[in-house]
Parts: structure tokens; sequence; C-alpha cells
């Protein structure tokens, strides 16, 4: 018997109707272009630095006539504001202009103007904007800032208890939005392709975001099978689920032994997307635990709320998919997702237990709170014989020790080869997604090896390098396929990277992912 979550409360909802407000509003916002000041719109224009000698503020904003950026500049002024951070409204002839001051952080510029976009959202949302127009500056595309303001425009609070209204929205039980009917790119030169593509984009990491915030009692494997069965197959996709006797019956011993300790069943989730020529395959593997308590190995009581956030590799494999099966990429793309929870039971895998990964090299468990890789194990050898794709890319909250090596503000890439390596750090800059590759130095291969079987799932203590050692780990089981390993621990959630919202999902390596398909083949 499949055991799953109670249908009581919010589990009773269709899962739709506890999405985020700015996934619909990307549906239903209308977004126009227009080469002038944009009557009875609210404007947003980016700001540079003051001069002090003029008394005056660089509005960044070279299209717009000198005499309409004068009086911008002497409304800033003439309250006292001097651009040095944050973001301001002022009134220019009846016209009300929110200001933006740019992160002075040294990143890219497609991070800096996410920021912009982020910025204005957050200080503007809640003033019920019908018309906002986005004034082109000379340093950030608009599309870019666009993008941010669907991320300033994210709430995750589907599971708040409800809310008194009162009047028309009260009666239809449907509050009245606060996010603006319409949008205009001002004096932007983009094809309308274009910013369809990032509507669906933005529409894409709102849903990752959404799963990743979402308590695990609520997305659990079971309902986030469900959602990307609905999701994938409304999108055009072959979307296959395997339940647990199905992944048994596969060789998945590993996957099975983590799943083992809790009462919730595992899911395995295969979504293919046809490209425009399918005789090559790229592979995206997602680490799917909807929670990780560390099972036996049990994780310290502090933070481990934040443990519903191990599934974001998966979260993020989904949101590709969704996005890839629209845009249609050069060649077949098979997203392939893990779901379980790891949980300590009377069932759960124990310390010295000894498994039989799908590839059939036997693993000592260690450590069962190291339990991402042998997920990843099994998905990585199936998705090489059964999809014999040319490019493997595989994403994980998968070890703490990044945080470490690389704080809160980018990930780890490591990889089989420099030019595979080399292939998704050119993606992960291009849409500014912050990536260091680190090695998987040969002289620690020999830390992998188990003496009672053939693999320990965790080095000795004393070998430091954790993400380095969880990459040698998952390369035994690649076979000969090219494959890239990203380790999102320190930025799947509570990001530190300016172009990321600070708190809460990140949907982090997503846009590197659909990148990466996109340019492969071509």
């Amino acid at each position: 018997m499949t055991a799953m979550m109670p249908k009581t409360g919010f589990n009773k909802e269709p899962w739709k109707n506890l999405l985020p407000e700015v996934i619909s509003w990307l549906d239903r916002v209308t977004i126009t272009k227009a080469n002038d000041w944009v009557k009875d719109a609210h404007h947003a224009v980016v700001v540079g630095a003051v001069d002090d000698e003029k008394d005056t503020l660089e509005i960044d904003a070279p299209q717009l006539p000198d005499a309409v950026r004068a009086k911008i500049s002497a409304s800033a002024r003439a309250i006292g504001w001097r651009a040095e951070g944050g973001v301001r409204t002022v009134i220019v002839d009846g016209t009300p202009v929110t200001l933006v001051v740019p992160s002075k952080i040294k990143t890219s510029a497609r991070q800096r103007a996410r920021q912009v976009g982020i910025d204005l959202a957050r200080a503007t949302k809640e003033l019920r904007i019908e018309h906002l127009a986005l004034v082109r500056s000379k340093d950030f595309d608009l599309l870019d800032v666009m993008e941010g303001v669907a991320a300033g425009y994210y709430n995750a609070v589907a599971f708040k208890g409800a809310k008194k209204d009162s009047g028309k929205a009260a009666a239809t039980k449907t509050p009245a939005s606060k996010l603006p009917g319409k949008i205009t790119l001002a004096f932007s030169d983009h094809k309308d392709d274009e910013i369809a593509r990032v509507k669906h984009l933005a529409r894409c990491s709102a849903f990752t975001r959404a799963l990743q915030d979402a308590p695990a009692n609520w997305l659990d494997p079971i309902r986030f099978a469900e959602i990307a069965k609905d999701a994938g197959t409304e999108a055009g996709c072959k979307v296959k689920i395997h339940n647990k006797e199905e992944i048994t019956s596969l060789g998945m011993g590993l996957f099975v032994a983590v799943a083992n300790g809790s009462e919730i069943e595992p899911r395995l989730i295969t979504i293919e997307i046809d490209g425009q020529d399918n005789s090559k395959t790229v592979a995206l593997i997602g680490k799917g635990l909807t929670f990780d308590a560390g099972g036996i190995s049990l994780k310290p009581s502090a933070s481990m709320e934040e443990m519903k956030y191990d599934m974001s590799g998966g979260a993020a494999v989904l949101g590709s998919a969704l996005y890839l099966a629209k845009v249609k990429p050069p060649t077949k793309v098979v997203c392939i997702i893990g779901a379980t929870e790891n949980m300590p039971s009377g069932s759960a895998v124990k310390p010295g237990d000894v498994i039989v990964a799908m590839n059939g090299k036997t693993v000592e468990i260690q450590n069962t709170d190291a339990e991402g890789r042998l997920v990843l194990a099994d998905l990585l050898h199936y998705a090489s014989t059964t999809y014999n794709p040319e490019l493997m890319i595989d994403i994980a909250t998968l070890t703490g020790a990044v945080l470490m090596a690389l704080g809160t503000a980018g990930s780890a890439l490591l990889a089989s080869d420099q030019t595979s390596a080399d292939f998704v750090l050119k993606s992960a800059q291009t849409v500014g997604e912050p990536m260091w590759q680190l090695p998987i130095w040969p002289e620690l291969e020999k830390e992998t090896k188990g003496e009672t079987a053939d693999l320990n799932n965790i080095a000795k203590p004393s070998i430091k390098a954790g993400t380095l050692m969880g990459a040698a780990f998952l390369r035994e089981f690649i076979g000969d396929r090219k494959w890239v390993h990203l380790d999102i621990a320190g930025t799947g959630w509570n990001t530190k990277a300016t172009g990321y919202p600070a708190g809460g999902g990140s949907a982090w390596g997503l846009k590197t992912m659909v990148e990466s398909c996109m340019r492969f083949g071509k």
C-alpha cells in the first residue's frame, strides 16, 4: 500500500491552487513597447552617480529627453535624496517615477540588471501600480530587469491561513491583485518572441521556487511526481513515473536503500522532450530529497526545517523541462528526478550496511546522511545506459562542504573532462549564474574505495574535501559519458548572489541547464 500525506487542510487543495500569484500574473500581464515617455504610467528609472558640482543625479536613461532627465534629477534633489542606495519614488509633472540605484557589487551585468528589477518590485508591489513603464538604461538589458521584477513579485504565501477581505474580492474569494496589469518597455528594441521567452523563463523559475518553498508535509515524493506528471504532460512532454516496486525491479539498490527509512514511497520521474534533432541527447539529473533528516546518522536539530530544500536540484530540473518543452531545444533532452525522503526508522538503511548499486558495484554505507550521492549514483547509471546521452548534467544540494569552499554567492562545478566543464561554465557565465570549477584530485580517488565493499559512500574524517569526494563517488557511476556535476548546497536557497532572491528558494541552476541544452549541438 502506498503511504502518503493525509488529505486534510491544504493537502485537500489541488496543487495548482497553491502556486504563487506571480505565475498566473505572468500569463495575464500585457507587455508592450514604446519609444517615448508613457502617459499615465508609473515609470522606473535607473540612477547612477551624484554630480555634486552640478547638484544633479546621473539619470541612466539616455533616450529620455534632456529636459525630462533634468526634472527627475531636480525632484530627487529637492527632497534630499542622494542615490546612495535603495529605491525612492518621486513625482515629476504629476507622474510617479521610481528611482533605482544598481548594486555596486562587481558581478555580471545580467545579475545587476535582475537585482534592479528585484529591488524595484519589492519596493513598489504594495502600491497597486496598474501600468509600470521600465525605462531603458545604457548598461542593463530591459528583459533582464523585467525578469528581476517577476522574481521580486514572487511571494510564498500559499500556506498561510485565510485572510479576511472586503468587497467584491472577498465575495469571489479571490484577493484583488496588487500587481500591474500592464508593463511597457520604454525604448526597447526587443522582438516579441524574446519577450515571450523571458516571460516563460520567469514563470518556470517561479514554479521551481514554489516547489522549493513548499513544506515537506505537502510536497512529498508522491505529490512531486504528481505535479511533474500533470505539468509535464500539459507541456507536451512524455512523462513516466516509476513507483518503488518498479525502482526496485530496475536494480536501483542505492535509491531504494535511502527510501526505505520513510513511510512514503519514492518516485523515479522521467521526462522526455523532443528536440529539433533527436539523434543526440542531453540528460539532466536532479536530486529530489523532499526532506532529509539524515537517516540513522541524524542531522542536528538546528535549521533542520531547511532540509525541505534538499529537492532543489530536482525542482530546477523540472522547471528546466517545462521551459524546454515550449522552446524546443536543438537536441533531445531527458530529465530524471529521484524523489524520496531520508528518514530514521526501523526499516532505514544503517551505517555499515552494504548495498548493491544499479551498475553492480557494492557500497558500504558509512554515513546515512551522505544519501544524495546514493540516489544520484543510480540515476546517473540509469541515464547513461537507458538514454545514451552525449552529455549528462546532474544538480544537487549535495555537500555542506561547498559552503566552506565557495559560500552562498556561487556554486561548484566538477566534471569528467575539461571540454564539458568549459561548455557548462560558459552557459553559466552567459546567464549570470556564478560557478567555480573544482578539481577531482587524482590523489584522492582512492578515498572512495572500500575494504568491505567496492566503495564507501563517504571518505574518512581526515579527508576534508567533502565536495570533491562527493563528485569522485558519483564519477564511479557515469560510465564513459561526458558529465558535469553542479553542487548547489550554498546557492539553492537563501543565496547571497546578486540578482537572486535573498531568502527562500532561488531556482539556481535552471538558467544554466536551459542555456546548456539550447547551445548543445549548435
